[in-house]
């Protein structure tokens, strides 16, 4: 199992926890004496909760190819790879911002989920509108392909549009979040993050029920 280190190097409590640490294991010390239990009997008890804190932070082999987990980069890569399958070659001008926009959506959310795990569950509901939405553009290139009516092709042209504009405005609104979470400067009376990830989320929505 490999250790998520960036997400563990960024939580004020990893530092918390050595420092605590420490402290505990010198006070063990002046107490007991200079005497080897306590060096190894302290030694084992520090060793074993700061193990245990560093393994929470870690990942599964397994995991990297489960490809339900779209916080996982390589899970994600993998399922934006399976849709790009279905895209022309002389459709990738437009697709190739899409799946640009998409990648880069997965790791703001990374970058988000690794400050604040408890918003997992709406990065997760809002990357699956990501891939809704790339599905939705790899088929819109389908369909426009093949209809020869300009009256629809119109139609198909104005849905692929909204598709890829709403991909890009998610694009923009993740970065800013994580942008925010980053800095730890949200302004009173901001809207909290959790509302505003539920926004995005129904606004990737709308789209995809058109």
């Amino acid at each position: 199992m490999s250790i998520n280190w960036p997400a563990l190097g960024r939580h004020p409590q990893t530092y918390g926890l050595l420092l605590g640490t420490a402290l505990g294991y010198g006070l063990l010390i002046s107490l007991a004496g200079n005497r080897p239990v306590a060096w190894v009997g302290g030694g084992a008890v520090a060793t074993v909760m700061v193990g245990s804190w560093v393994t929470g932070y870690g990942v599964s082999p397994t995991g990297e190819n489960d490809d339900t987990d779209l916080l996982n980069a390589a899970s994600f890569a993998r399922r934006i790879d399976a849709i790009q399958a279905q895209v022309a070659r002389d459709s990738y001008q437009t697709w190739q911002p899409v799946k640009d926009w998409a990648l880069q959506s997965q790791g703001f959310a990374m970058g988000i989920c690794d400050r604040e795990s408890t918003l997992r569950a709406e990065l997760l509901e809002a990357l699956y509108t990501v891939v809704e939405l790339a599905q939705q553009v790899a088929d819109g290139l389908q369909v426009q392909a093949q209809i020869q009516t300009p009256t629809y092709q119109q139609m198909a042209k104005k849905q692929l549009k909204q598709s890829c504009d709403r991909m890009e405005q998610t694009h923009r609104q993740l970065q800013q979040l994580q942008d925010q979470v980053a800095l730890a400067s949200l302004a009173q009376g901001d809207t909290p993050l959790p509302q505003r990830l539920e926004i995005l989320i129904a606004a990737n929505k709308e789209i995809l029920e058109t």
